[in-house]
């Protein structure tokens, strides 16, 4: 290292001549040969030319920048040698037993020194882009379970922990893998943990796949959701709770939007309380589905409809023709063994012959042929009935026996009357306000105050 003359043999000339020396055994002696006492021996002659260094603080500026130049390069030599100095611990054994300021940066040259990359590392590019995509697709489906959650406005307890539960999730880890202060955090929170930094990027898309395996979880149980929603539903219209039971049956749609049974079931409460508008829009996803009992459904209505002065959705006749189309395709559709539906469409289409024999506007013959029909679908209503085994009974049970009886009456079989009013009255069970009024318009005796009516708003549907 050239020097000016005047200063070849002062002190500081001196501390650094050492220095150099130093750093060049310890240069010589690579890796593993490196012993605590050389790095101290170079760490403590770097102190002795700093403390020389400022002694000559005052000294010309020439001068001074010759001297500063020299331990500079020396310094960066220094630097150079870290990796050995660090490597199995060794410079911060040296650093525990001198104390050092930490001023003193050649006693910390730790964070100098890049750490070597981890060969796991390479493939952290990959893990982080699964990690990006599988919060992109849990995101989608939280978007999804909570459009189905809030349908109604509003969030139950069971709705508002899941929710919440994937919402948390997905901020969490979105921010530790998608912004730098989230990244330092997950870091920090992993170090604790005493998890390897080479391990980072693979524990982040383990949390990401976990969330998005809830994710799917939940809206995978959608359908068990719309189930929980539906018989919640049929438990608040079996109990007259009908504005209730229109609650539950829109959530069970909003969580499975094709299952036809909360269509018609909520169908069947407009009904009752006669939104006829409303109620045929339900039905009609249904038929759109080939689905029977929806269009079973849609006859009731139509029938209902065609008796009720405030519809303006069907004229009189044309709501029972339209009833009675409906009910003959659903017995040419209905699956051979489902009897109680078969018993249920005969006895809404002989509902439905019946009063078209009793419009004014037809021929006595015409009504007749009617009122005959009437019977045989009433009598095979009956006949399925018998063949059915239950120990409890269901809407419309018995039914057919009162509108054979107000047949009996109108052929003057009295005596067939009598008989039927009498098995009316004791194993009738109205399947709705319509059913109840039709018996007590034609009964005798006031056989329709008569009548169970522990099912009339419960489903006729199943």
């Amino acid at each position: 290292m050239a020097s000016s003359p005047q200063f070849s043999s002062t002190p500081i000339q001196r501390a650094l001549q050492v220095y150099a020396k130093e750093l060049l055994q310890l240069d010589n002696a690579t890796g593993s040969n490196v012993s605590r006492q050389q790095i101290l021996r170079v760490l403590l002659t770097r102190d002795a030319v700093e403390h020389r260094l400022k002694a000559i603080e005052n000294t010309p500026t020439s001068v001074l920048a010759v001297v500063l130049d020299g331990l500079s390069k020396l310094d960066n030599k220094l630097q150079d040698l870290a990796p050995a100095m660090i490597s199995d611990g060794k410079l911060a054994d040296c650093r525990r037993s001198r104390q050092p300021d930490e001023t003193a940066w050649w006693w910390w040259l730790e964070p100098n020194v890049p750490e070597s990359p981890h060969w796991l590392d390479r493939f952290d590019w990959l893990w982080n882009f699964l990690s990006a995509s599988s919060l992109v697709v849990s995101a989608s489906f939280l978007t999804i379970t909570a459009q189905a959650f809030s349908v109604v406005g509003g969030f139950d307890l069971l709705q508002t922990l899941s929710t919440l539960s994937q919402a948390t999730g997905l901020v969490v880890i979105a921010g530790g893998t998608l912004t730098s202060r989230g990244q330092r955090l997950v870091k920090t929170t992993l170090k604790k943990l005493n998890i390897p930094p080479y391990f980072y990027s693979e524990v982040t898309l383990g949390a990401s796949l976990l969330l998005l395996l809830v994710s799917y979880g939940v809206y995978n149980s959608l359908p068990q959701f719309s189930q929980y929603y539906y018989h919640k539903g049929l438990a608040a219209q079996r109990s007259g709770n009908l504005y209730v039971a229109v609650e539950y049956f829109k959530e069970s749609i909003a969580f499975d939007p094709e299952a036809t049974a909360p269509h018609n079931h909520l169908a069947e409460v407009y009904q009752n309380l006669e939104k006829f508008q409303e109620a045929e829009v339900e039905y009609q996803d249904g038929l759109l589905k080939g689905d029977i009992v929806a269009l079973n459904g849609m006859g009731t209505l139509s029938l209902a409809a065609a008796e009720n002065e405030s519809s303006e959705s069907f004229g009189e006749l044309s709501g029972l023709l339209d009833a009675e189309v409906l009910f003959r395709i659903g017995l040419d559709q209905v699956a051979a063994d489902n009897i109680q539906l078969k018993a249920v469409l005969h006895r809404n289409l002989g509902i439905t012959l019946m009063k078209r024999g009793d419009v004014e506007d037809i021929s006595e013959i015409e009504q007749q042929a009617l009122l005959k029909e009437a019977a045989k679908h009433f009598q095979t209503s009956i006949n399925l009935e018998k063949t059915i085994v239950s120990e409890t009974t269901h809407p419309g049970q018995g039914m057919a026996y009162c509108y054979v009886a107000a047949l009996n009456e109108k052929n003057g079989a009295h005596k067939d009357a009598a008989e039927n009013w009498t098995i009316c009255q004791r194993r009738g069970y109205p399947a709705s306000l319509e059913e109840y009024e039709d018996i007590l318009r034609l009964g005798a005796n006031s056989v329709g105050l008569q009548l169970n009516t522990k099912h009339i708003l419960e489903s006729n549907l199943n």
